[in-house]
């Protein structure tokens, strides 16, 4: 996209340019040249060369775009930040609830995941069979 002039459509602070209105995108400033001249600025501001009426109805059109989407992105922060670690949370629980349920731990190994039962095998008791298989070089008498 080319200027009516054929320069170039996007210009740095500091060029000297052509008469004519130019608008900074970055920051919403708007500066018109009467003659050619230097546009304000450092090299990090940019100035798009563009037509007044095109101006009027684009800084509307975005600033409606903008709210139109604004009720969109505070749902989608309320749903990132709270629904999916709640959801997150119900699942785990429904998912340890059916593993729990439906007996497919199996019956003949400790639980990892209940300190209770692996008491309950005798891997634990003091002069059982624990110690007598242990190697450690010393034996109750």
């Amino acid at each position: 996209m080319e200027d009516r002039e054929g320069g170039k459509p996007m210009y740095k602070g500091g060029e000297i340019v052509g008469k004519g209105p130019y608008w900074s995108p970055m920051d919403g400033r708007r500066v018109d040249l009467r003659e050619a001249g230097m546009l304000p600025g450092g090299k990090g501001a940019s100035f798009l060369r563009i037509s007044p009426l095109l101006l009027f109805l684009a800084v509307p059109l975005s600033g409606m775009i903008y709210v139109m989407f604004l009720p969109f992105l505070g749902i989608g922060v309320f749903l990132v930040s709270w629904l999916v670690p709640v959801a997150g949370t119900l699942v785990s629980a429904a998912a340890t609830g059916l593993r729990v349920c439906s007996g497919h731990e199996p019956r003949n190994k400790p639980s990892a995941h209940n300190p209770s039962r692996a008491y309950l095998t005798g891997a634990g008791k003091r002069g059982g069979k624990h110690d007598a298989r242990c190697r450690t070089g010393r034996r109750k008498k």
